[in-house]
Parts: C-alpha cells; structure tokens; sequence
C-alpha cells in the first residue's frame, strides 16, 4: 500500500501555495512602502528648508540618510524576481519589474544628489571621507539592484528571458457526454420466443441468437401439429 504523505509535507505545500498566492500583492505593497518613502523625503526636505529655516546642505544631509531604505530595495528586487521566475509566473510581471525598476532609479539619483549637496555641511574632512564612502556604497548597491532589473525586463522583453510557464488549467467535464454503455443490443446473444405462438408450436427459442442482418424464419411445423379448426357433429365449424 502506498504510503500517507507526511502531515509536515502537507503543510508546507500548502504554505508554499499561499505564498505564491501572495507574492504579487506583497511585491506592490513594498513598491508602494518606497515610494511613500520617497515623497515623505521630500516633503521633508521642504518643511526643513522653508518651515524650519534650516541649512540647505544640512537639509540635504539628513534627508540623504533616509530618503530609500536599502532592505526594502532588495526585497522589492527579490519580489519581482519570484514574480517573474518562480511557476506560474503572476500575470503583472513584466510591469510591476519595469516599474520598480524606475522606482529605485529614481530614488538611487535622488540620495545621490543629497548625498553630493550634504557633504558641504561636514565639520571636518575625515567626516566627509566616511560619510562619503557609506554613502556611495549605500547608493552603488541600490543602483545595481536598479539595473539588474532594468536588464531582466529587456530580457523578457526581447525573448532572450523566458518567464515560468503557467499551470495549465485542467478543464472540468461538461457532463453532457455520456459513458457508453458496456451491453449492447446489436452485439446481444441468447434465445427466446417471439410469440406465445411459436412457445406452443415447440419451436425452438432460438430466433434471438440471429444475426441483425438475416431476418427471422419461422419454424415448420408438422401438419399433424398445426391447429386445426374442431367440427361440430352437423360437420359445421
């Protein structure tokens, strides 16, 4: 006997289901998290330099620190990547990639030029070496996680990439073919009697064993067995 499918199995088949189910909402909620990122850091910037009169490069500065988180951006990357090559790939694809891609560009040139404009508010040069070492490292990973997915849309795009193959839906009966029926009338044997006539002649029941395309005889019957008409003692019927 085969034997039952472990219970931990089951259950992390179904998990892996879910998260397939998942993955594409997940995907836009965290595109969704760095782009309010990006707008809250400008807003930011604004309030900063006109609301609270502070210094422009010091602005710059603080707002280069935190305007795109690098965890989320390789998360996001990691998404698109199952989106796109894990079976069945979601049907967004190829445009929740392109857009992401243009997301974290945006936001990789964005902490670029805070980062450019903050080091003027550095006290003293080993200030500006290591902050510009962090950042520019900061802003180089971001920038490969950008291209990366830059080239896994022209990949796809020009065929170059292949996408998972989708899960070929299985197509449930309609109901309206019948099962053909295992006894068939045509290829039917046996013997029977066709009339109480022919049962009290004494034939024999074979007349059912025929074949389809000869037909049916009678049998003869003896003319001394054949019924006959009694006479009254007049000699009248």
């Amino acid at each position: 006997m085969p034997e039952a499918p472990d219970a931990s199995t089951t259950k992390g088949r179904s998990m892996l289901e879910n998260v397939k189910r998942i993955r594409q909402p997940v995907t836009w909620a965290v595109l969704v998290i760095i782009c309010a990122s990006l707008v809250l850091g400008i807003v930011r910037l604004t309030l900063l330099v006109f609301w609270e009169r502070t210094q422009v490069f010091a602005a710059f500065q603080e707002i280069g620190l935190s305007i795109m988180n690098l965890s989320l951006v390789i998360v996001l990357v990691g998404l698109v990547c199952t989106c796109l090559f894990v079976q069945p790939a979601t049907a967004n694809a190829v445009r929740l990639a392109k857009l992401s891609a243009w997301v974290i560009a945006i936001g990789t040139l964005l902490q670029l030029v805070c980062l450019i404009l903050g080091l003027a508010a550095s006290a003293n040069a080993f200030g500006v070496i290591m902050e510009m070492f962090g950042g520019l490292l900061d802003v180089a990973l971001k920038g490969v996680a950008a291209g990366v997915l830059f080239v896994l849309v022209r990949g796809v795009n020009s065929g170059r990439l292949d996408l998972a193959p989708a899960v070929p839906e299985v197509s449930a009966p309609t109901g309206t073919e019948k099962a053909q029926p295992v006894w068939r009338p045509e290829q039917a044997s046996g013997t029977a009697w066709r009339s109480a006539r022919q049962a009290a002649s004494g034939a024999r029941p074979d007349v059912g064993a025929l074949s389809p395309s000869e037909p049916a005889q009678e049998p003869t019957v003896p003319p001394e067995r054949q019924w006959k008409p009694r006479l009254n003692d007049g000699g009248e019927k």
